[in-house]
């Protein structure tokens, strides 16, 4: 395939997944007013990372792929609010390890990552999961060809595994 169509193809792919990470934000911000709780989806994805291992604004940056700025405002918001604490690592005083208080575990028990009628979730049933397979396959295929896709992919593995046990 040519370049010019290389780059087109480049172009589409941005432009839908960033349209289906939109339609998965609105959904859960829209999720979030429903119950009053005054967050965004971003401080949403950095609780629930929280909620299944320590981390650093460093480590949750690079997953992200955002800058530490932009993570360091979210968290700074969610310490304001008393659902993220930052600690201090013994070892490394360098280090300031996130936790997600008690506080913050009750809120994530209020609002599902995903709903019933999440419209990505009612676009995934029209397609089936076999279909919706490939397309997870996929994406992580293209994913892991990104510079912090051999260290984001395998991450998202482990932590899928944690949360099946």
């Amino acid at each position: 395939m040519p370049d010019t169509e290389m780059i087109a193809l480049a172009f589409e792919i941005q432009v839908y997944t960033a349209l289906l990470l939109k339609f998965y934000n609105n959904s859960l911000e829209g999720r979030l007013r429903a119950r009053g709780l005054a967050i965004s989806a971003l401080q949403h994805s950095i609780l629930r990372m929280l909620e299944h291992e320590t981390l650093t604004i460093s480590e949750i940056s690079k997953r992200l792929g955002l800058e530490p700025s932009t993570v360091l405002r979210s968290l700074d918001a969610l310490e304001r609010k008393g659902l993220a604490l930052r600690g201090r690592d013994a070892r490394d005083r360098r280090r300031n390890p996130l936790h997600v208080t008690d506080e913050g575990r009750r809120f994530l028990a209020e609002v599902p990552v995903i709903a019933a009628d999440d419209p990505a979730l009612l676009a995934l049933r029209h397609i089936g999961p076999e279909a919706g397979g490939r397309l997870r396959d996929l994406l992580k295929e293209f994913i892991l060809q990104s510079p912090d896709g051999q260290v984001v992919v395998p991450q998202m593995e482990a932590l899928k595994q944690q949360q099946e046990k």
